[in-house]
């Protein structure tokens, strides 16, 4: 029976819509299988990488390698970082989702959103944290969200004609994709101010530290990465205000 024999006046009985239920769960339950087939078709492909940093890019092609020493492979474009880590390129990856999967980019340590108006972000993530601790699509299309209806919210002049900077309150942040995209994408200043469990604060501090601190980072990865785009127009430490909290 489907929806369609239901839209008269005729309610949906109980058993019918279990059976709905169950058709629509058994599909997800397919689409899982599918997916974790691919993961570990990507995660075969990927397997033997050097540790030395160079670019993996785009190609829906088989494997080949490149005149400037870079390997095309598989379907996201990501780059070897010093210590092994790979930095996943966001927008590759979209192109070629039919829809958003948290789960496909998490064996990428670092997930490059590209340039943003304040400048570019780079977000680590560690999925050995739990979900805290992994880049949620969710996160990604909330602060788009917020930066395309900024002017709703961000009108940086008070009642008195003052220029107010506005203060957001992320709770439960995890990485602090959302409030650090949040900061460097408004076109306007904003100060994101970033919580969450003890154990999740170094991560979002690490986070912190890489897009909006002028200091020199410890780890090298980190440290490569200022580096590379000090003298850019898409510093990922130009603009954009945050701070990171325990959440209590």
């Amino acid at each position: 029976m489907t929806d369609a024999e239901h839209d008269g006046d005729e309610p949906l009985g109980m058993a019918d819509a279990m059976m709905i239920r169950g058709e629509q769960l058994r599909m997800l339950r397919l689409m899982a299988d599918r997916d974790e087939v691919e993961r570990e078709a990507e995660a075969s492909a990927s397997a033997g990488v050097g540790s030395h940093h160079d670019v993996r890019a785009v190609n829906d092609c088989s494997s080949e390698t490149s005149n400037a020493g870079s390997i095309i492979e598989g379907t996201d474009e990501y780059e070897i970082l010093p210590t092994g880590c790979k930095m996943l390129n966001y927008d590759s990856f979209l192109r070629h989702q039919r829809y958003y999967d948290d789960l496909k980019h998490v064996d990428y340590q670092y997930i490059d959103y590209g340039k943003l108006h304040g400048g570019r972000l780079i977000i680590e993530q560690r999925k050995s944290l739990g979900k805290g601790g992994i880049c949620w699509d969710a996160a990604f299309i909330l602060a788009e969200h917020m930066i395309a209806n900024e002017m709703d919210w961000n009108s940086n002049v008070g009642e008195n004609n003052e220029v107010l900077v506005p203060r957001l309150l992320e709770l439960g942040a995890g990485t602090g994709l959302a409030g650090y995209l949040i900061a460097k994408g408004c076109v306007r200043d904003a100060h994101v101010i970033t919580t969450d469990l003890p154990e999740l604060l170094p991560l979002m501090k690490n986070n912190l530290d890489l897009n909006f601190a002028s200091i020199g980072c410890v780890c090298e990865d980190r440290r490569y990465l200022k580096e590379k785009f000090v003298d850019d127009a898409t510093n990922i430490s130009r603009r954009g205000t945050a701070e990171a909290k325990v959440l209590r």
